[in-house]
């Protein structure tokens, strides 16, 4: 349930400090309307004397987020949950190197599944950015996949994250024609068609430092 969600998301946002994501300007606005200063933003748990505070912040972000995640549609609610997200661990995210703005998101998975392509969908770059495509879901008018990056989880480093099942989307967005991405020759014989979705998606409710890289370049490792 949402509910649910929303409430274990709250409770990790009040609990502490996460010095992973004080590089995020909007974690550190978070911070600062909860009380702390610029100069007292470290880590560790919340200050006792600003307890309150944190709880009241965290209970408005967390509504605000995860209201949000249920809008897009994009989790199976049954499969969802807030976690805190522990290194070791690899996320990954693509974007469209044509349309750097949507270079920054919430939503990102976990190398497992590049492993997983690997394993399934043969050894060229493009069946693997094929398969990824599908079990991700991602319309292609979306992203042209052409750029990843990376977030790196070292053993003593966490995370407050949203990890759900991701659902089956479309081929092509409904919004595809009218904002002219795609022609109606491509777009209509795939009306009505899905990639299927179906592997796990973690939503970062802040995001820390990243790094990039050529998409074509990491999925040809072996």
């Amino acid at each position: 349930m949402w509910s649910q969600v929303q409430a274990d998301l709250e409770r990790l946002l009040a609990a502490k400090v996460y010095p992973l994501l004080l590089s995020d300007a909007v974690y550190r606005h978070f911070l600062m309307f909860a009380g702390l200063g610029p100069n007292s933003l470290a880590a560790g748990p919340a200050p006792p004397a600003l307890r309150p505070n944190f709880e009241v912040v965290a209970k408005l972000r967390a509504h605000i987020i995860v209201a949000e995640v249920e809008k897009t549609g994009g989790l199976d609610e049954d499969c969802t949950c807030a976690k805190l997200l522990k290194g070791p661990a690899l996320l990954c995210r693509f974007w469209d190197s044509t349309a750097p703005k949507y270079r920054e998101g919430i939503w990102w998975f976990d190398s497992g599944i590049i492993e997983t392509c690997k394993q399934h969908a043969g050894r060229s770059v493009a069946d693997r950015k094929d398969w990824l495509r599908q079990h991700l879901a991602v319309s292609i008018d979306w992203s042209n996949m052409n750029r990843i990056d990376l977030i790196t989880l070292t053993p003593a480093e966490e995370l407050p994250a949203i990890e759900g099942k991701g659902v089956k989307r479309s081929v092509y967005s409904s919004a595809a024609i009218p904002q002219g991405k795609v022609l109606s020759k491509d777009y209509w014989p795939n009306f009505g068609k899905y990639f299927p979705g179906g592997v796990k998606q973690t939503v970062l409710p802040f995001v820390p430092r990243t790094m990039g890289t050529d998409l074509n370049s990491f999925l040809a490792r072996a």
